[in-house]
């Protein structure tokens, strides 16, 4: 498990968010195996684990998301003040 002594200063939030989820879905990954579930309970608790896995990808792909609106915004910034159109 991580502390937050292991996060870098010179990585963002957002990116160290990514990582820890990135490395729970994996956990999680490996913790579902449909084929052992062999009584009922179990098979609620893969799919609870199912679930959980699903609702971090999400979670992901949003953070995906948001840095790539970010990235266009600092793009169009640039733009603006490249063309003048930037009020100073």
């Amino acid at each position: 498990m991580r502390t937050e002594t292991d996060f870098e200063p010179s990585r963002t939030d957002r990116e160290q968010i990514l990582e820890i989820l990135a490395e729970t879905i994996d956990e999680m990954q490996e913790r579902i195996d449909p084929p052992a579930a062999d009584s009922p309970e179990e098979q609620e608790l893969q799919i609870k684990w199912i679930r959980a896995q699903g609702y971090l990808a999400g979670q992901y792909r949003k953070l995906l998301k948001d840095e790539d609106l970010d990235v266009l915004e600092e793009e169009v910034d640039l733009l603006k003040t490249v063309s003048g159109l930037e009020k100073r």
